[in-house]
C-alpha cells in the first residue's frame, strides 16, 4: 500500500469522525439550542395589534372556512399541538403578545391546513401508532435473533427472521422519522404566510430563524436513532 493511499484512508477516518462528532453535536444539543431561542422569542413583543385569540380567528375566517376548529387551552408549558380540529395551546401562548407566541400558533395552523386539505396528518399519526405497537418488540426480537443464531440449524434461520423483523422495525422509524421532518416542515412553510399577514420583514425574519431551530430538534431524533451504536447520543424513541 502506498503512502498516498495511507493518507486518504487516514484523512477519510478523520474526516468521518469530525462529520460524527457535528451529528452527535446537533442530536444532543439541538433540544437546548431551540430553548434558548424560546426565551429570546417569548421576550420580544410583537408589534401588532391583534391578541394570540384575535390572531387564530382572523386567520380561521380567512384560511379556514369550512373546517371548524377548537381552541383548548392547556397549563403544560411547550405542549402546543393541533390534533383533530383541535389547537391546544398553553397559557403563555395564548396570553402572552410575544414572537414566540404568533409564532407557535402559525406553525400549528399549519398543521390544521394540512388537515384540512390531505391525509397526510392521518397517514403519520396511523404510522406512529402501529409503530408504538410493533415498537415493543424492536429489542426482544434482536436479542433472541441474536441468541438463536449461535444455536446453529433451524434456529438459526428462526434467528435470522427475528434479526429481520428488527431490521424492518428501525426502518419503519427512520420512515417516520422522515416523514414527520416533512410535515413539520411544510407546516413551518404555511406559518410563514400566516405570519405575512401582521408582520413587517424584521419580525417575519426572527420567526423564520426560531422555526428553522425548531425543526432541528425533529432532526435530533432522526439523528439519535441513526447514532446510537456511538453510545454519545442522548437516548431517542423509536416512534413519538
Amino acid at each position: 500500500m502506498s503512502n498516498t493511499t495511507i493518507w486518504i484512508i487516514i484523512g477519510g477516518v478523520i474526516a468521518f469522525a469530525f462529520l460524527i462528532c457535528f451529528l452527535l453535536a446537533v442530536a444532543n444539543f439541538a433540544g437546548d439550542r431551540f430553548e434558548e431561542k424560546y426565551q429570546k422569542m417569548n421576550s420580544i413583543e410583537a408589534d401588532t395589534q391583534l391578541t394570540p385569540l384575535q390572531y387564530i380567528y382572523y386567520l380561521q375566517k380567512k384560511y379556514f372556512k369550512n373546517f371548524n376548529l377548537e381552541v383548548i387551552q392547556i397549563s403544560r408549558i411547550a405542549g402546543d399541538a393541533y390534533g383533530a380540529q383541535r389547537l391546544f395551546l398553553s397559557s403563555n401562548t395564548i396570553n402572552l403578545k410575544t414572537l414566540a407566541s404568533y409564532t407557535i400558533i402559525s406553525h400549528e395552523l399549519g398543521h390544521a391546513l394540512q388537515d384540512s386539505s390531505g391525509n397526510k396528518l392521518k397517514r403519520l399519526n396511523f404510522l406512529r401508532k402501529f409503530g408504538r405497537i410493533v415498537g415493543r418488540i424492536f429489542m426482544p426480537s434482536l436479542l433472541a435473533g441474536i441468541i438463536l443464531l449461535a444455536f446453529g440449524g433451524t434456529k438459526f434461520y428462526i434467528g435470522l427472521a427475528l434479526i429481520g423483523v428488527g431490521v424492518l422495525i428501525f426502518i419503519l422509524s427512520l420512515v417516520v422519522k422522515l416523514m414527520t421532518i416533512s410535515i413539520e416542515k411544510d407546516a413551518s412553510r404555511k406559518a410563514m404566510v400566516f405570519l405575512k399577514e401582521i408582520f413587517d420583514e424584521r419580525q417575519l425574519k426572527l420567526c423564520k430563524k426560531f422555526l428553522k431551530s425548531a425543526a432541528l430538534t425533529y432532526w435530533a431524533e432522526f439523528l439519535k436513532i441513526i447514532l446510537f451504536w456511538t453510545g454519545a447520543s442522548k437516548k431517542g424513541t423509536l416512534f413519538n
